[in-house]
């Protein structure tokens, strides 16, 4: 399971830093965080962040705290809802891609949240499958 995370965040890095504006590292943290329900996903997400922000050319650290924020939130919410289901994945990876964009300067940020939502359900149903 580290082995998938570990190359879907390098891919995502790679891939958010360089081609695309849809916040695919946002995604691959939620779906790891749902999945394992740990906070050992923390300094993953700070690492992430900081590899992204060095990509981008931002400020250091923005993107880490965002991220850390957002998964802190996500796992806060643990206790009062099911977590582990498609609409719940839908709407946290629509909001934090809305977020993300609205924070970070994306050119029509609805759409690429409608995307990026639409990606998480994916991805989570793949790895629901295959873990």
């Amino acid at each position: 399971m580290m082995y998938l995370l570990g190359t879907l965040l390098i891919f995502s890095v790679l891939l958010e830093g360089t081609v695309t504006t849809l916040p695919l590292v946002l995604i691959s943290l939620l779906c790891f965080t749902l999945r394992k329900r740990s906070d050992s996903i923390f300094p993953i997400a700070f690492g992430a962040g900081l590899l992204l922000d060095l990509l981008r050319v931002r400020v250091l650290g923005l993107s880490s705290l965002f991220f850390i924020l957002f998964l802190f939130l996500v796992l806060l919410y643990q206790r009062k809802y099911e977590i582990n289901s498609y609409p719940f994945v839908a709407v946290s990876a629509f909001l934090g891609s809305l977020g993300f964009l609205g924070i970070f300067g994306g050119e029509n940020s609805l759409m690429q949240s409608l995307i990026s939502a639409l990606l998480a359900v994916i991805l989570f149903s793949g790895m629901k499958k295959l873990l």
